[in-house]
């Protein structure tokens, strides 16, 4: 008879708080690799009830050594999380294992366990060697290092997985041609560094504006250090699909062209429209000639796969789990694996409950929407479906450190460089929201008779490079210019506002000016262009461009200015009025019902020479409109 499944356990005290020492504890992937675990392969297999199941295995020389399935993982940030296996075959039947952390006073109790039910005689010899309580020892000799990066004692929480090479002198060649080309050289010696000593894992598609913020440098110069090193030959850039669900790359193609309007993630086992400004994202990683990167899949199912999920809670039919966690103020979502849907739920200083209760049931989660106040939270879910199911609690917002197609392709520095990065013909992909600024130097055939061809032919160009450096400093690019007429995108309609209030102001101190008025509207739409095949042409993103009274050309409403100084109008409708803008979605969706903004905020008149400058800015659910008018003006 086999001796019942055996416990190895450790406990460990450290300084650094559970919040600190999470993100690196839940790198399973990394942890794994850095005390000595192999490498896994995977396999996934669509399950009715959501989701997909998972099979594991260790293969070496082409031999199976392990295998099992890997039942999803239980997380409560930032306080531990548990992993099930069920083996076929072999010596072992299942294993179970675990972290578990509490603060008590100024430091942190950890816990870090395994248990395993030997299957055989093997599996009972194996474990007698000692195998299990090495495995937890070896955890706990990974976060005392752990502590003393987190203490300011080291400069790597994994130090064993520093590359043991340094890439050839190509690296140092290619930047020193970038430098002498203009780019920027703080930037681009970040880079090389980054390259030349980090491990595999953080130089494989790396996210520009990541290493922006832990650079302390400007995210959208970074940006462009990255695409001109691309060009250069020391990156390769891919462009990926995200789900939006577990938020992970799950398409990859190394051009704009080879995009598909549809992804599969079959980890969450579902389709979805790969929306162009929030599920396509640019990644780099080093060229080949520069660095080769060896990547192996160590876990799949660890809490920093997803650190979006603050909580990940697996149900069995009629379970009932209660555990704590710890919640920052912000809004969340809470859904589960089978059921359509999300429950919403605020933390709020205002609120006073800090314990959370919750039903699966078949028409949804009960309650719909709940609040509670920050801090340490008592999570109880209780499952009333006949099925497994899987609960989620995350943040509902979206992540702020992609570098999404939509941004990437208002950069003049894209637009420049990659040049024929294009979509398919014929392909097109949603685009939630993408503001749009539009110029007009009116009445400039009556300028030019008015004031002579050279003088009218200065005041054009002078406006031309007006807006070139507005546009440009708010993180625009030009699309594209039909006479003296400006189009121009933005990543935000925030962004649009700035440069339109920057070309006012600009014109205001343009007092020589004698020309007609120049007006410039931005629309945040949800449409989207980027350059098309013959460089000029602007390509239809939207799949249902008609159904919003959209054109491929992403021409969005006209904006004219009132000369009554009341507002903005909308395809001949005004407002003095501004509607209270909506709280932001928790979730991105792919396609979604245009709606016409109908309010404007009373205009304010002022001085500007003899030139007028319009601003409006028009959202999808508000219009904001400054009208500035000349002295003597109308109105």
């Amino acid at each position: 008879m086999m001796p019942a499944t055996q416990r190895f356990e450790r406990r460990a005290r450290f300084k650094a708080p559970p919040e600190a020492i999470w993100p690196l504890l839940a790198d399973t992937p990394t942890l794994n690799r850095a005390i000595g675990l192999p490498p896994i392969e995977y396999q996934f297999t669509p399950l009715a009830t959501g989701g997909s199941r998972v099979e594991a295995s260790i293969r070496r020389f082409g031999m199976t050594l392990a295998s099992w399935t890997e039942h999803p993982f239980l997380w409560r940030e930032p306080y531990g999380y548990v992993f099930f296996r069920d083996f076929h075959g072999g010596p072992f039947v299942r294993a179970t294992g675990g972290v578990d952390m509490s603060r008590e006073s100024d430091e942190t109790d950890l816990l870090v366990f395994a248990e395993i039910e030997p299957r055989n005689a093997l599996g009972q010899a194996i474990l007698a060697t000692g195998f299990g309580q090495r495995s937890v020892d070896k955890v706990i000799a990974q976060v005392e290092l752990f502590d003393r990066f987190l203490g300011g004692e080291g400069d790597d929480p994994f130090p064993s997985l520093a590359p043991k090479s340094h890439p050839p002198d190509r690296t140092w060649e290619i930047a020193g041609r970038l430098i002498r080309d203009g780019c920027p050289k703080q930037i681009l010696d970040r880079l090389c560094t980054h390259v030349a000593t980090a491990r595999d894992e953080d130089v494989s598609r790396m996210r520009p504006f990541e290493l922006a913020d832990r650079w302390a440098e400007d995210r959208r110069a970074t940006l462009g250090v990255f695409l001109q090193a691309t060009v250069g030959g020391l990156l390769t850039m891919t462009w990926d699909v995200l789900c939006p669900g577990c938020r992970i790359g799950k398409s990859e193609v190394r051009a704009l062209r080879d995009l598909r309007a549809e992804a599969h993630c079959e980890s969450c086992n579902i389709v979805f429209d790969a929306s162009f400004d929030k599920l396509v994202e640019v990644r780099f990683s080093p060229s080949p000639a520069v660095r080769r990167v060896d990547l192996q899949e160590f876990c799949v199912g660890g809490p920093m796969r997803t650190p979006h999920i603050v909580a990940r809670v697996p149900l069995a039919p009629d379970e009932r789990r209660t555990l704590s966690l710890k919640l920052g103020p912000g809004m969340y979502g809470v859904r589960t694996a089978s059921l359509p849907g999300t429950a919403g739920l605020d933390v709020t200083d205002e609120a006073e409950q800090n314990t959370l209760a919750l039903v699966i049931r078949p028409d949804g989660l009960e309650p719909r929407h709940i609040t509670v106040a920050p801090g340490d939270l008592t999570l109880s879910v209780t499952n009333e479906l006949g099925t497994p199911t899987q609960l989620f609690l995350e943040d509902s917002l979206w992540p702020n450190t992609i570098a999404t197609a939509a941004i990437v392709s208002t950069m003049p520095e894209f637009r420049d460089l990659f040049s024929s990065e294009v979509l398919a013909p014929g392909l097109q992909l949603g685009v939630t929201s993408l503001a749009f600024l539009f110029t007009d130097l009116t009445g400039s055939t009556a300028l030019y008779q008015r004031v002579g061809q050279a003088r009218a032919f200065r005041i054009v160009q002078d406006q031309f490079a007006i807006l070139a450096d507005a546009i440009t400093a708010r993180n625009g690019a030009i699309v594209k210019t039909i006479g003296d007429a400006v189009m121009a995108t933005f990543p935000t309609g925030g962004d649009a506002l700035a440069a339109g209030l920057a070309i006012q102001r600009e014109i205001r101190h343009r007092a020589s000016w004698r020309g007609r008025p120049v007006h410039a509207g931005a629309c945040r739409h949800p449409s989207g262009a980027v350059r098309g095949g013959d460089g000029e042409r602007p390509s239809g993103l939207l799949r249902d461009d008609r159904e919003r009274g959209v054109t491929s050309g992403a021409r969005g409403p006209r904006w004219r200015g009132r000369r009554d100084g009341r507002g903005l109008r909308d395809g001949g409708r005004t407002s003095g009025t501004r509607r209270r803008p909506r709280p932001s979605r928790a979730e991105p969706r792919s396609s979604e019902r245009h709606r016409r903004p109908s309010a404007a905020v009373p205009a304010h008149p002022a001085g500007l020479a003899a030139a007028e400058a319009v601003v409006g800015v028009a959202c999808r659910d508000r219009a904001l409109a400054l009208v500035e008018q000349p002295e003597g003006g109308e109105g």
